[in-house]
């Protein structure tokens, strides 16, 4: 069922920025995590002044950042009519909102920085293969635009010709969702942490972590140690490992992903189908970037291993043919990635319950773009500011 682990599109070649840690060091603040959110927060602790040692296991963005779609979109992984019907509409308006901010902080820290990453903001399709996903998406779109979001229904011949090709009859667009290459945009953001003064150090994982009191924690390395006032763990789905009482909070889910040799343009807006679990997109260089179809073996896609599932695989690649334009397209790239589902679908972004000297920013449910860069600048306002709003809807307290 299963083959060896293949390399993502976007970490090819998987380049360096860091060497290991050597030796004993000490820092104001410790990040763990090189993905979306350890760099936010990296980024924000040391252009604040902050004093700032930060550990990767193995390369910047070379985990679950580096592994997905490259899609920003808004929302939580549930539709905008299901995260009413399971929040709240007032919680679902505020959350769908932090989504939007998310966005708009990505961008801003891209022009900033003048990060080259194929970023474009053209919007988002959501497709639906179904009477009842077209209920679902009608009755989506409604709700965002009641609630002052931009959500335009497409019927007909409004559908964009190359899907209707393939069966689809409505589709929702989202106008302020994104894409971008997403190692290229945290490589870059990383190295403007290292430039405010972040001390970077990867292929140094981190063995243990004690964090019990404010002010002397301390991480083991297997060349070194640090010692710091506090520690912000952006470790997504392995959070686990280091902070017992997440164990059973965060799940490690894995994704399959493909990708084609370049094309010319096919598709217009990354495209999100089948409730989300089927979802492909065209990059900035003509690659079709493919993923999802967990759905077809969930069992089998759970844990920290990234190997490829031949099954999932080949039913991705029979649905890339569906398109005549992609029939005779070389495949180039497969790999697969894990990513941390929380128990309600929602990020766990704040103070780490049993551990008082660390804090945390976990569990983004496939949506790390959706959220991960404000929560990684939320933990960076909390240790220094003691406070940001963003906590109060996504303290991990509220899973206890």
């Amino acid at each position: 069922m299963r083959s060896a682990e293949s390399l993502s599109l976007w970490l090819d070649p998987p380049a360096a920025l860091a060497g290991p840690l050597h030796g004993d060091v000490e820092a104001d603040v410790l990040v763990i995590g090189a993905g979306i959110a350890g760099t936010a927060a990296a980024r924000h602790l040391a252009r604040s002044g902050a004093s700032v040692v930060w550990l990767e296991d193995s390369r910047v963005g070379m985990r679950a950042t580096g592994r997905n779609a490259g899609f920003i979109l808004q929302g939580t992984a549930e539709r905008y009519d299901r995260a009413v019907g399971l929040m709240g509409r007032a919680r679902a308006r505020r959350i769908h909102a932090w989504s939007l901010e998310n966005h708009d902080r990505i961008a801003a820290v891209i022009a900033q920085d003048a990060i080259s990453c194929g970023y474009r903001r053209g919007g988002s399709l959501q497709l639906a293969g179904s009477a009842a996903e077209e209920a679902e998406l009608v009755a989506s779109a409604a709700l965002l635009r009641e609630d002052g979001f931009e959500a335009e229904l497409l019927t007909g011949d409004a559908v964009p010709e190359i899907h209707r090709q393939a069966g689809y009859t409505l589709a929702v667009l989202l106008a302020r969702d994104g894409e971008l290459d997403p190692v290229a945009f945290v490589r870059g953001a990383a190295r403007q942490a290292v430039a405010a003064g972040a001390r970077l150090y990867e292929d140094s994982p981190v063995l243990r972590l004690d964090a019990d009191a404010p002010g002397d924690v301390r991480a083991f390395t297997p060349s070194g140690t640090v010692k710091a006032q506090v520690a912000v763990v952006c470790t997504n789905a392995r959070v686990g490992q280091l902070l017992p009482w997440f164990q059973d909070k965060v799940d490690p889910v894995r994704g399959q992903m493909l990708a084609t040799a370049p094309l010319p343009r096919v598709f217009d807006h990354p495209v999100y189908a089948d409730h989300g679990y089927d979802y492909w997109r065209q990059d900035h260089l003509g690659r079709v970037v493919l993923g999802g179809w967990r759905n077809l073996d969930p069992k089998a896609e759970v844990g920290h291993d990234e190997v490829l599932h031949a099954g999932i695989q080949a039913r991705m690649e029979a649905f890339l043919r569906r398109y005549p334009p992609l029939a005779e397209v070389a495949i180039t790239h497969r790999w697969a990635g894990i990513m941390g589902f929380s128990r309600d679908g929602l990020p766990l972004v704040g103070p780490a319950p049993g551990a008082p000297g660390a804090v945390v920013a976990s569990g983004f449910t496939g949506h790390g773009f959706g959220f991960a860069w404000l929560a990684g600048e939320a933990l960076g306002a909390l240790v220094l500011d003691g406070q940001h709003p963003l906590i109060e809807d996504f303290g991990p307290r509220r899973l206890a």
